[in-house]
């Protein structure tokens, strides 16, 4: 009994003492080979187990074989992009683009795993690699600036502009409208960012890219103008060719074929633009500060007046209109309208029930001006200008008629001419 007593107490007290020592001894062992194996692994030239690149392990592997290893994916992966359109393929080679495989970069990462660190969060990388693995994906950089010219090249190639619906006299006065046409536009921005991710990741797309051309809507649609079907008021004046006649048929050209929809306001000066060499413009006489003179873009008010006249007579409404400091000689007094750069605009705004369509031509010594629209937009109603007073003092009515009856009289401004004041004189040299 006693025997038995010390035996298990000896037996317990061992458990408790040498074999605690024993154990921590034996763990001790493992870590300390652990750790050196961990430490031999970071020094070493392989990579770590566990490290895997497309689905293949590279563990073991030096630098040089993963390099290599990389390389072969590369190969496979890259290859020329092919665009297409309308039946039509372009291709663009990886070279063009700039587009290189980033192998240092790959072989790097899967080659530091697991070192660099201290010995113990060395040791826990490995271990955690071991148990769950380690992917490393190969990467690769390109030129977006190169890409970005390459597919404008091929937009220039697939793209086409928007054409404006046209009205045109055909046989005289009659009115023929040419539809308008679609235009196609390639949203180059937005493509190259889409390859972005593919190029990045050497995901590239096996099959030919199908391009998807957006629609660009011209500024004068057929629907537009498909209300259109007479001639609401016209004017004619009449000027001397020669570079005065230049200048007015360049005016005349840039208000022609302009659509001004239900609502909107004209601006002449906006619309015809600067009145310089640049433009086309030459010198030839205008009125400045009240005195005969020349400039660029002389016999342009001629342009004006005449659109002035042919606006009211459709019906539209005048918002912004100057006279001439005095009166011009290729048009009545009382309807002429001045405009200078920056200064002095000629503005009317369409409040008729549909969209009005500008037509100007200067031939010969004629400058002609047209408002089309719909006819019944003035009420079956014809729209002459009268006017009342003095040469000098001229008051300017709209009259509506129906036959010889008189609808409406509306007046419309009254205007005060000055005498020319002399030119200035010309310096003269001794």
């Amino acid at each position: 009994m006693e025997t038995s007593e010390v035996q298990k107490f000896n037996l317990k007290n061992f458990l408790s003492t040498k074999g605690a020592a024993l154990l921590a001894g034996t763990v001790a062992v493992i870590g300390i080979g652990t750790l050196a194996f961990s430490d031999s692994v970071a020094d070493g030239d392989k990579i770590v187990l566990g490290v895997r690149a497309e689905g293949q392990p590279l563990g073991g592997l030096d630098r040089t074989a993963a390099e290599k290893f990389f390389n072969t994916v590369a190969a496979q992966k890259i290859h020329d992009l092919t665009f297409r359109c309308d039946g039509e393929e372009f291709v663009v080679t990886p070279a063009e683009i700039g587009l290189t495989p980033l192998v240092d970069k790959a072989a790097q990462e899967a080659f530091s795993y697991g070192r660099g660190g201290s010995t113990v969060g060395n040791f826990n990388d490995q271990i955690k690699c071991i148990l769950n693995g380690r992917n490393v994906k190969l990467t690769a950089a390109y030129d977006a600036a190169l890409l970005e010219e390459k597919l404008n090249d091929i937009a220039a190639k697939v793209q086409r502009d928007p054409v404006n619906a046209l009205c045109r006299f055909s046989s005289g006065t009659v009115i023929e409208k040419v539809p308008g046409v679609i235009g196609k536009r390639l949203n180059v921005t937005e493509l190259a960012e889409s390859l972005r991710e593919p190029l990045t990741t050497l995901n590239l797309p096996k099959g030919a890219i199908d391009l998807k051309l957006e629609d660009i809507a011209p500024f004068v649609t057929t629907e537009d103008i498909a209300a259109v079907d007479s001639v609401l008021g016209t004017y004619s004046t009449n000027y001397y060719p020669g570079d005065r006649g230049d200048n007015i048929w360049l005016a005349a050209n840039s208000i022609s074929d302009k659509l001004v929809k239900t609502g909107w306001t004209f601006s002449f000066n906006d619309t015809v633009g600067p009145r310089t060499w640049d433009n086309g413009y030459k010198v030839a006489g205008v009125i400045i500060n009240g005195r005969p003179d020349v400039d660029y873009g002389g016999g342009v008010c001629q342009v004006s007046s005449t659109l002035y006249n042919a606006v009211l007579l459709a019906g539209l409404t005048p918002t912004e209109r100057t006279p001439h400091f005095f009166q011009s000689t290729y048009i009545a007094p009382g309807r002429d309208a001045t405009v200078a750069d920056g200064q002095i605009d000629f503005k009317f705004r369409n409040d008729l029930p549909h969209n009005v369509y500008l037509l100007a031509e200067a031939y010969g010594s004629t400058l002609s001006v047209y408002v089309l629209g719909t006819k019944a937009d003035l009420g079956g109603a014809d729209v002459v200008l009268e006017t009342d007073g003095s040469y000098m003092s001229p008051s300017l009515y709209r009259v509506w008629y129906n036959g010889d009856e008189m609808i409406r009289s509306e007046y419309l401004h009254t205007d005060v001419y000055e005498t020319p004041k002399p030119a200035e004189p010309t310096a003269t040299r001794n």
